[in-house]
């Protein structure tokens, strides 16, 4: 028996076509990466969901198994694990199609008083690649937040049986990271097929080799084709002009970020900052996460300076009220969280940021 089940699903339209008959499922089909419906269409698709709803519930456990394959999936991984508590979350398309469905999984599941958190973005459909690849990098952070479950003694599954192929083996990647199965049911399968989490070590050699290249493109700035020589194929979208990082680097990126950032203070991004000793010294004595904290400030003063980002609120940059520390005249906020830490600088004669100190707030 598992205490607590983090389980993350996959949904497709099968509660929708699995009780069709053969032309309303070619229809669905043939609707089903349309964002919206409308006119005779859309009237059509809500009494469709309506006979699906019902049958869903007038259907007994194994009924309603037999009419969804998500249900069928996420029956057979509770007969498995038997959690005492369970958060579900089910990922589906941004489709009228993708909505209509995963309401309905979800309501089946409420029902039995189960936790339900649907996700998906706006884009993510298989009709279009640009769209669908940068939705699948905004599921991919919102999976990592609920993920960190793992970490306080949650068990990690991902159930692949529904869903979307083109989703499904994004997915089943990112759970050699972030879960501990993967599993499937086939149809008249009687047992999940497992996939256990493999022991995936992080290209941290190959970021680390190129760290300013993933610095450079986590804050916005254009970096070219011949900058990026060496750079595995799989972290980057290297046909690209300028480049960007591909949704496999930006999961890599963000799971290596804080450590690679957090080990020495790094050259700035810009030559408009220039740091003093005074903050090198400072920053040999701060715990690994404020130094990533402090490198990642500078980045983000760097990009700022040169004109290809704003500062976010966490970085914010201001000149002091009167003169606290001279020379300094600036602050940048390297954390609005816990130690409220400050770097702060000045502007010299060739208009160069220079960061003389790292204090807590003044």
């Amino acid at each position: 028996m598992t205490p607590r089940l983090l389980l993350l699903s996959t949904c497709g339209t099968s509660v929708l076509t699995n009780p069709a008959k053969e032309e309303t499922r070619k229809w669905l089909n043939k609707i089903t990466n349309l964002p919206t419906l409308s006119g005779a269409e859309d009237a059509r698709f809500k009494e469709h969901v309506a006979r699906c709803r019902e049958q869903l519930r007038t259907a007994d456990e194994a009924g309603r198994r037999k009419l969804s394959a998500e249900l069928n999936g996420i029956g057979a991984v509770l007969d498995r694990w038997k959690p005492q508590r369970v958060q579900h979350l089910l990922i589906h398309s941004d489709t009228a199609s993708g909505r209509a469905s995963a309401e309905l999984v979800k309501a089946v599941l409420d029902k039995s008083g189960q936790q339900v958190q649907l996700l998906t973005a706006g884009g993510l459909r298989t009709d279009n690649f640009p769209s669908f690849r940068k939705a699948l990098a905004e599921v991919t952070a919102r999976i990592e937040e609920w993920t960190r479950y793992r970490d306080q003694g949650w068990t990690t599954i991902f159930n692949l049986t529904g869903g979307f192929k083109s989703v499904n083996a994004y997915i089943q990647a990112l759970g050699m990271l972030y879960a501990d199965r993967c599993v499937f049911l086939f149809e008249g399968a009687p047992a999940l097929m497992e996939i256990p989490r493999l022991p995936v070590k992080l290209a941290d050699d190959e970021v680390r080799t190129h760290l300013a290249v993933f610095r450079r493109l986590a804050h916005g700035y254009a970096v070219s084709r011949d900058a990026v020589r060496g750079v595995p194929d799989s972290l980057l979208l290297a046909d690209e002009d300028p480049v960007a990082t591909s949704i496999w680097g930006e999961v890599v990126w963000g799971r290596v970020r804080e450590t690679l950032l957090g080990e020495k203070l790094l050259d700035p991004l810009s030559p408009k900052v220039v740091v003093k000793n005074a903050v090198r010294r400072a920053f040999d004595g701060l715990p690994a996460a404020q130094r990533a904290e402090l490198n990642e400030a500078l980045d983000a003063l760097s990009a700022r300076l040169d004109g290809v980002r704003p500062a976010l609120k966490s970085n914010t940059f201001k000149k002091l009220e009167g003169n606290p520390a001279p020379p300094a005249t600036h602050e940048l906020y390297v954390s609005s969280d816990g130690p409220a830490w400050r770097l702060l600088g000045h502007f010299d004669e060739q208009g160069r940021f220079t960061a003389d100190f790292l204090k807590k707030h003044l």
